[in-house]
């Protein structure tokens, strides 16, 4: 579901019939609340709750159900912790370089090429990454009727199109990690101490391990640059916490030797270009960690340093890191991680930060 595959392991003791069982029905459980987490954040459903808000009129209110509500809030306010590098409102940007799933305007739309071979329009570009903006104006209230997110007024037009483009927003950067902070709490209340929930091995909630003397696990981060899922760059040990990972080796193509990936920076209204290939955050809610690691990737060495650094990081203990390729070819390991709580693998891969007295990463590379 959401365009992609989810993993629930529960680890207890099933050698009764009725333990069987009574898992069983618990994954019956997880199954049915992803279904209905999906047909309210889908951009392709066309009763979901962001479908009706994407085809509204500017202005127009939309009720929404009450999760999706709160996941509006999480969004809202991490597009202001971020300065707006976490930003929902980039859909027609996702879906002018051919990331997003179709369907909410149906069929055909007047900016779509041939090929993905065929980079688009500059204008277009620009449109839509003015029309984003206008996501920090989105406005949500409820009363006692129910839960309600008002469109903004602002459009856009573009030379030579006669569609009136409207703010459409897009939630998968964050939707996934809601529903593993969702699915996490109801496997708390169901009594299951050791396991995990991970959607797309991008968004996951860890419990204990059963496995393990010290009940920890052995996570590992993905080698954005190497031949196979199973080739990391960094290792930590973990338990009872939430992350998330993004980068820039899932869903790219190339043009002319480029490559064009699925993040976009709100900002320029293209793929990212900031030399960032991957980050993880570990700690909060996955939902946010959702959204600071897409963030961290589009706001290049300095901004992410500097954001690694400030109170919304540190007063709530998240542990970052991201690899950064440099101008010289180099992949350089950046984290506010201390010694001893992260193991470096391959040779392909060096340390380039250190923490100062004042707790603050210091970039240790060369740009």
């Amino acid at each position: 579901m959401f365009g992609t595959m989810s993993t629930l392991a529960l680890y207890d003791d099933f050698s009764t019939e009725e333990a069987k069982s009574r898992a069983e029905s618990v994954g019956a459980d997880v199954s049915a609340s992803i279904y209905n987490y999906e047909n309210a954040f889908s951009t392709t459903i066309e009763s979901s709750d962001i479908y009706r808000f994407n085809a509204a009129d500017p202005g127009e209110t939309v009720r929404v159900q009450s999760f999706t509500y709160e996941l509006l809030q999480t969004a809202v306010s991490m597009y202001n912790e971020t300065e707006g590098y976490y930003n929902p409102g980039i859909y027609y940007s996702v879906d002018l370089y051919g990331f997003a799933p179709r369907e909410f305007d149906g069929g055909k739309r007047p900016y779509d090429r041939e090929s993905l071979y065929e980079l688009p329009a500059q204008k277009y570009i620009d449109a839509f990454r003015t029309l984003s903006e206008s996501f920090g104006d989105i406005r949500l209230y409820k009363d006692e009727t129910g839960c309600y997110v008002v469109k903004p007024e602002s459009c856009v037009t573009v030379e030579g199109d006669d569609t009136v483009y409207s703010l459409a927003i897009d939630l998968s950067g964050i939707a996934k990690g809601y529903v593993a902070d969702k699915i996490d709490d109801y496997i708390d209340r169901v009594g299951y101490e050791n396991g995990y929930f991970s959607f797309g091995s991008s968004s996951m909630a860890i419990n204990g391990s059963a496995g393990s003397s010290d009940g920890l696990w052995t996570l590992t981060f993905r080698d954005p640059r190497g031949n196979s899922s199973d080739d990391c760059y960094m290792s930590v040990r973990v338990r009872d916490v939430a992350l998330s990972t993004s980068g820039d080796y899932e869903n790219y193509y190339e043009v002319d030797g480029k490559r064009y990936c699925h993040i976009i920076n709100p900002f320029t209204g293209s793929p990212i270009e900031t030399g960032i290939l991957t980050v993880t955050c570990l700690g909060g809610t996955a939902a946010e960690a959702d959204a600071r690691t897409t963030a961290i990737s589009a706001m290049g060495l300095d901004r992410a340093i500097e954001y690694i650094n400030s109170d919304s990081v540190k007063t709530k203990n998240l542990k970052i890191a991201f690899v950064y390729l440099n101008s010289a070819g180099e992949k350089l390991v950046v984290t506010n991680m201390e010694e001893g709580e992260y193991e470096l693998a391959g040779e392909h891969y060096k340390l380039a930060s250190e923490t100062d007295e004042n707790g603050d990463v210091v970039f240790t590379g060369e740009k």
